[in-house]
Formats: structure tokens, sequence, C-alpha cells
């Protein structure tokens, strides 16, 4: 098993939400959910991070954003291990932590993508551990779409869609449910 310091951890997955340009609230939110689920002590040097990887995003030469940030993360990426200690995380956890932090906006871009590739390589995860990660996240992301539509048309007063809702909510649960099975399975 491949580690990764949590420090280092947490930057990569803030270049993951500058990706494309934009930070959205859930991304951030999602940010500091594992960022405190990571690290008991997040919320002492959260704003140290920030500032950190923010310089770091706003300093890019000339250039392409997305290969400046890639190229961010990939610095992040040193000292590697293959020993849990206290200030580190298995790699496995860190991509699960990319993709969840990439599907917080429900849109998983090319540049997103990208990031989640060079993850998975340097950290020699199995392909079909990765396949099955990003496929049960992106599952999840699609009914909370299709969840965020429906809302919408019943706001708009479209009739008749309580019982639709209902059972996309139900299949929401469902694969928040596998996905935490799956977490915990291959630890």
């Amino acid at each position: 098993m491949v580690t990764i310091k949590k420090k280092n951890a947490l930057k990569i997955l803030y270049y993951m939400m500058a990706m494309d340009g934009i930070i959205y609230d859930e991304e951030r939110s999602a940010f500091d959910e594992v960022g405190r689920l990571v690290d008991d002590r997040y919320d002492s040097f959260r704003a140290d991070i920030l500032w950190e990887c923010q310089n770091t995003a706003l300093t890019k030469g000339e250039g392409d954003t997305v290969f400046h940030l890639l190229d961010a993360a990939a610095k992040e990426f040193k000292d590697l291990g293959n020993v849990l200690t206290d200030d580190c995380i298995p790699g496995r956890l860190l991509v699960w932590n990319l993709l969840v932090v990439a599907l917080a906006d429900l849109n998983y871009t090319d540049p997103e993508r990208r990031l989640v590739d060079e993850a998975v390589r340097k950290l020699e995860i199995e392909e079909n551990d990765f396949l099955q990660m990003e496929q049960v996240l992106r599952a999840k992301a699609a009914a909370e779409r299709e969840l965020l539509f429906l809302q919408q048309k019943a706001a708009e007063g479209t009739p008749d869609l309580k019982q639709q809702i209902a059972n996309v909510k139900e299949r929401v649960r469902i694969i928040t449910a596998n996905a935490r099975d799956i977490m915990v399975q291959r630890g």
C-alpha cells in the first residue's frame, strides 16, 4: 500500500477544486469535510494550506492553468511511502477523496480526470479498484443530478413527481451505502 502525507494530500485536493477555474461552494464544503476526516487538527492548519495553495494557483506563469495545477499537484506526490503513520493516509483514500471533491459539483471535467489519473498512477492503485470507485461515485452524481432536476420541476408546478423524487432519493441512499461499503471492504 502506497501512502501519502496528509498535508500533501489536502493540497492535491485543493488543486482538484481549482482545476476548472472556479471553486464551487459544494467543492469547498467537501474539501473541509474531507480535511476534518483526514486529520483531527485540520482546522488549525486549514488557513495555511489554503494560503499556500491559493498562492500557487494564482502565481502561474505563462501557459495553461490546468498544466500549471497538474504540475503543482505532481510536486505534492513527493515523499510517498509504504508505511501508514499518523501523518499519512493510504493512497487509495486520496483517490477516493479526489473523486468525491471532483464530483461535489456533480460535474467531472477532463482536467479533473487528468489529475485523478495521475494520482492513480503515482499511488499505484489497481485499475479495477479505481474503476469501481469511479463508477459508484459517478452513479451517485448522476442520481443527484436527476434528483435536482425533478425537484426543480416540482417547484415549477409539474404535478405527480412525489413518487419519482422518493424513488431517486432512495437510489441515492442505496448508492451512498454501497460507496461506504466499498471503502470499508478495501480499507
